[in-house]
Order: structure tokens, then sequence, then C-alpha cells
């Protein structure tokens, strides 16, 4: 029986998007099932294994906490954690391990109860400024009605499969609009989504493999980021100022790293609502271009700024790689996004695509395109308008209610706005303060690949009604005091 661990090979990559005692999990995991630490080998004790990799304890604990939970050790007070009975390192039914644990690792994100939370439907009684949602006035749903029962005519016709690129006449009204913004592009050219996530998940698991490197943005969409890290994708994060991507520290990290691709939201920005300037915009494209890398255009929100800018994707159709979703400005039950590629990896994405769903529902897009022929221009004017409003209460209850050194970004726009706590008060802190007097957004930390946002949160406004708004805010503020 052994009982030394000075020779565990263990390391962790801190550029890693997955998280370090997941790390420290997959790689015992992996010595205990291959035989490399056999039944009875003591394990480091937990402060000292921390100390070794220069992490918090809490981490190390939090490893062996869902080892032991998987019957790979077995954790005694007074003996500290040794490797449990695994028949020689080949667990079989006599083991008592269970099946599920001889699986290849699986990589989920560091806040996947963070995904949780924007999809939850019911906060009870709280005023929770989470989901990113249209708020429910302007309602785009009688006009909705009447197009989808225009589209529910031909029986045969919303029953079938369709093709897998989309209904063709709604991506030519696309196409339209699109070419209306500045963008040299053919219907062809786009490729409809069973929501633009799914267009995220296409990006990462056709563009680059486990291991490869990408740009992001920090903050940037926690969904994104899960995606991601499942996918195995090391994050290289680029910080957002109030004029969007540093587009200088991408530049110095092209001059050493070939990163796969670069993902961005230059408009409106999830989670701080800014703007990436013009200038930003043409040297982000021409560094893409002079190195070779593709940009990734996540533009849900670009039809909600005043006025829209022009996408990346005006600036050169052969290096962006564009997404956006219906979403944002009709409802997220539609489930329906698009994206547009260039010809040379058009292909590659509808494939990938074909072996997740087929074809998104042919019924769905026959609905929308009526509705964006009809009303869908008279609602965007209305939403603008709604948005603003609430950003408008929103910055006057902060003024009224909010402690000296509370503060949101300025200069944004849409459906956020991006806080910051003093030094001295932590968000998740925060949280469960706001909480327990009934009101609840999403901390920072869920919007970083790496560290940061520890005094950071969220607040979306349109998922509260109007009137409380004031509210949530008040209360939010009761509990930083």
């Amino acid at each position: 029986m052994r009982t030394g661990w000075s020779e565990l090979a263990l390391t962790v990559d801190r550029a890693s998007i997955v998280p370090i005692y997941r790390q420290i999990y997959e790689r015992l995991r992996e010595q205990i099932l291959a035989g490399a630490l056999p039944e009875g080998t003591r394990l480091p004790p937990e402060r000292s294994l921390a100390e070794r990799l220069d992490v918090n304890r809490s981490t190390v604990v939090h490893a062996y906490r869902d080892l032991a939970a998987d019957g790979l050790i077995e954790q005694r007070v007074g003996s500290g954690s040794r490797v449990a009975s695994l028949d020689g390192g080949r667990p079989d039914r006599s083991s008592g391990v269970p099946w599920w644990v001889t699986l290849p690792p699986w990589r989920v994100g560091e806040f996947p109860a963070v995904l949780g939370e924007l999809a939850a439907a019911e906060h009870g009684d709280r005023i929770a400024f989470v989901q990113g949602v249209p708020p429910a006035e302007p309602s785009p749903l009688a006009d909705l009605a009447r197009s989808f029962e225009r589209a529910g005519g031909d029986v045969r016709f919303v029953l079938t499969y369709g093709d897998s690129e989309g209904y063709g006449p709604l991506r030519a009204l696309i196409a339209g609009r699109m070419r209306a913004r500045g963008c040299a592009i053919d219907p062809r050219d786009v490729l409809m989504l069973t929501g633009s996530t799914q267009g995220i998940t296409l990006v990462a698991q056709s563009l680059a493999e486990p291991g490869d490197e990408i740009v992001v943005e920090a903050p940037t969409y926690p969904g994104a980021l899960q995606i991601f890290q499942i996918a195995g994708l090391r994050a290289l994060p680029v910080p957002v100022d109030e004029d969007g991507m540093r587009v200088d520290h991408v530049e110095a990290i092209l001059r050493t790293r070939r990163p796969r691709f670069i993902y961005t939201m230059p408009a409106i920005q999830n989670p701080t609502g800014v703007t990436m300037n013009a200038d930003r915009r043409e040297r982000l494209v021409t560094l893409a271009k002079r190195h070779g890398v593709p940009l990734v255009e996540d533009d849900p929100y670009g039809e909600l700024a005043p006025p829209p800018a022009a996408p990346l994707l005006a600036h050169d159709p052969e290096y962006v790689i564009y997404l956006s979703s219906f979403s944002k400005t009709i409802a997220p039950s539609l489930r329906l996004g698009w994206l547009v590629a260039p010809r040379t990896i058009y292909e590659r994405l509808l494939l990938r695509k074909q072996s997740i769903d087929m074809a998104s529902s042919m019924y769905i897009q026959a609905g929308v395109r009526g509705y964006l022929e009809r009303d869908y221009d008279a609602h965007l004017a209305a939403l603008r308008a709604e948005l603003k409003e609430r950003r408008a209460l929103a910055h006057a209850a902060i003024e009224r209610f909010w402690p000296v050194g509370m503060r949101v970004q300025q200069g944004g726009d849409g459906y956020y706005l991006w806080a910051t706590a003093p030094r001295e008060t932590r968000a998740r802190a925060l949280l469960a303060n706001a909480e327990r007097r009934g009101a609840s957004f999403l901390f920072g930390e869920a919007f970083y690949a790496q560290s940061g946002g520890d005094h950071n949160f969220r607040l979306a406004l349109t998922p509260v009604p109007r009137a409380a708004i004031e509210e949530g805010i008040r209360r939010i503020g009761e509990a930083a005091r």
C-alpha cells in the first residue's frame, strides 16, 4: 500500500477556461483509473496541495469532494484522503464505482447555474433583474398571432422539414435588411438557426479543436463562455471599456499568438451595453485580415441601437462570421436566429447544423417572415423607446438610492446596466443580501473567462414591470448599505 505522494504528477493551466478545481479532479481521476495511483495511495493534504499548486484551499477541497462523491477516493477524519478500491485500477461491477465515473472527461462551465437562472421562468416574489428578455410592452403577440395564422394556411408546408439552410423567403428578407445596413451579402450566405446560441456552438465546433486559443471580451456573454469551455477552447481575454473591445490588446495578442477566432459583441455589448466606436471597428477588421484570424460577430442587439451601426460584416464579409437572433427583438421562445458566413466555410457550418437538428422549424420561420414584412419595424421603434425610458428610470433610482461608491457603466444602451460595487463589497455577498430583501441580479464573475468580476454585477431592466424598477433598485441599495 502506497502512502507517499511526493511523486504525484499534477499541474494546472491558469490560461484554460476549465475551472482549476475541475482540472485537479480530472487529472487525479485519470491517474486513479489508469492505475498510476493504486488503491490505498494517500493523496496530499488539502492545504499542502493548495500551497504546492498556489491555489486556494477551497479549490482542492472542491476537487476532493467530487472525487469522493464518485467513489474514487475515501476520506476519513485523521487519516486524510486515500484512493479507494478499484480492482487494480479497472472499475467493474464489484468495485462499487458507478459506471458514469468511467466516462470520458465531462467539461462543464464554471457557472452552469447562471444559465439556469437566465432560462428560469419564475423567480417567486423577487424583483429579478436577471433574464435578458424583451419587456412585456410593447408586445408583438397580437401581430405575431395573425402572421402565424396566415403561415398555417398550408398544412403540408408547415408540417415538413424544409431546407437545412432555412426558409428561402425569410433568408431573402434577412439578406435585404443586412444590405440596408451596409453588408454586401446574398440570401445564399444566410443560414437559419434554432437560436443564435446554436450558431456559437457551430462556430466553436467547426473552427477550432480542443486546446485551441480564442480571443474573447472581458466581460462577455456567459452562454458563449460555457460553449467555449465545453469545446475545450482556451480563452485569451481582452478588456472592454466605454468604446468597446480594447483593440490595442487584441493587436498585442496577435503579435505572438495565433488564435482560431476572435469573439466580439460590437453593438450594445452584453453585459456592459457599450458599442464599439467606428475607429476600433475598422482597426479590428484590418488586424483580422492582416493576421488571418476570423472575427465572430455576435449581434443580437444591433438593431436596437439608436441608430443601428454598420456591423463588422460590412467591412469585410470574407473575415467575419455574423450571428444574430430574434430573441431580443421579438421573443426568445421563437428559438430563431441566423448566421452569415463566407462561402468557404458555409458548407462546413451547414453540415454541422444538419447533425444537430436537420432544419429549424418551417412554421416558425414562415410566421416570422410575415411579421418582418408587416410589423417588425414599427415594433423595433416602440421597443427602442421603451428601453430608453426604462434606462432613464433606472439611472434616476440609482442616483437616489445607491450609496456612494456604487456606480454603473456610462454611455450604454439596450437591456442591461453593468454595475460596480466598492472594492470592499463582493457581488456574490451583495446578491445574497439583496435576495433577502426581494431583489436579484447576476454576479459579475460569470461574465469572465478567467478571473474578474468579483465586484461587478449585471442588471437586466427588461424582465420586471416598469413600475417595479425603482423599488428593485432601492432594495439593492439597501442591501449594499
